[in-house]
């Protein structure tokens, strides 16, 4: 008998989704599981340590949300039970987009949505914000001056298909992030990334499965294909894989986080299966916008 989805979240591991930073040794990772809970975390990759961060009981959607060039802004579309207020006695949404310090949720400016037929949001660049067709500014909180408001025509790639709600920011982030697409179907897609040094190139198959899959209703699987010796060598499923600021291939499957080679196969890195729930407040620098980036 097939396993219903509740019956195989009560012994699936959690669900990993990475937000490499451009200019820092620093990802983001977003953690599901328990399914209606999810934590962000701070991985350096440099050093392979980690800030596990706050919790939160609702749900994000990983393909609609992105990290800033360096780090240290988290852009999420959430979608939560009884919602968001503008002010007291003023207007509810239960989905809403907002920009918080990793590893923390607490926003520090919010757009209110109401509905999942949104695109989410992303960054452009290093100082700039896209929070979909609409460059309106937040309902609840501020920007910086140093970060503007990015109109639609200036993004490189605007969605024609059903799934447009889906595909919007995520192919914008794969194609500023250095991914090229080789076929383009309404429900799969298949990209690569070149090695930033090694005759290697990551390819990445996404396809469409089912609403009921447990773990989101998309699927990915992963192979590298090495120039040298014109051959390609399978990877697997995975939520999330790419080459880290160092080259290395990163892949998240399993709840774990490793780092895989054709020699050694996966060296883990961090197991995140073991953590539980545990809410609570962001510090005081969380709950203040960064300085500029350099430039």
């Amino acid at each position: 008998m097939e396993e219903s989805p509740a019956g195989a979240a009560a012994h699936s591991p959690c669900r990993l989704f990475v937000y490499l930073a451009r200019t820092s040794p620093i990802a983001v990772i977003l953690r599901r599981g328990p399914s209606d809970w999810v934590r962000l975390s701070v991985w350096r990759t440099d050093t392979d340590t980690f800030d596990h961060g706050q919790w939160m009981r609702g749900r994000v959607y990983e393909r609609r949300s992105d990290v800033s060039a360096d780090g240290s802004l988290f852009l999420a579309f959430v979608r939560q039970s009884g919602g968001a207020q503008k002010g007291e006695g003023g207007p509810r949404a239960d989905t809403w987009l907002a920009v918080s310090r990793p590893p923390y949720f607490s926003a520090l400016a919010v757009w209110l949505v109401g509905g999942t037929y949104h695109t989410g949001g992303f960054f452009p660049d290093s100082t700039s914000l896209w929070t979909g067709f609409s460059n309106a500014a937040p309902d609840i909180g501020r920007t910086p001056r140093w970060l503007k408001m990015t109109a639609s025509r200036d993004i490189p790639y605007v969605d024609r298909t059903p799934e447009w709600s889906n595909r919007t920011v995520h192919f914008n982030r794969l194609l500023r992030d250095g991914w090229r697409q080789l076929e383009n179907d309404p429900y799969r897609t298949v990209w690569e990334r070149q090695h930033p040094s090694l005759a290697l190139t990551l390819s990445m198959s996404h396809r469409f499965v089912s609403f009921q899959r447990y773990g989101g209703s998309y699927a990915a699987e992963y192979a590298v294909r090495d120039r040298r010796r014109a051959r390609d060598v399978i990877v697997g499923p995975a939520t999330w894989a790419d080459w880290d600021q160092h080259g290395r291939l990163t892949v998240a499957r399993d709840g774990c986080l490793v780092e895989w080679t054709e020699d050694v196969g996966e060296r883990l890195i961090a197991d995140f299966n073991g953590q539980t729930p545990d809410p609570g407040p962001a510090p005081a620098w969380a709950l203040e916008w960064p300085p500029a980036p350099a430039t």
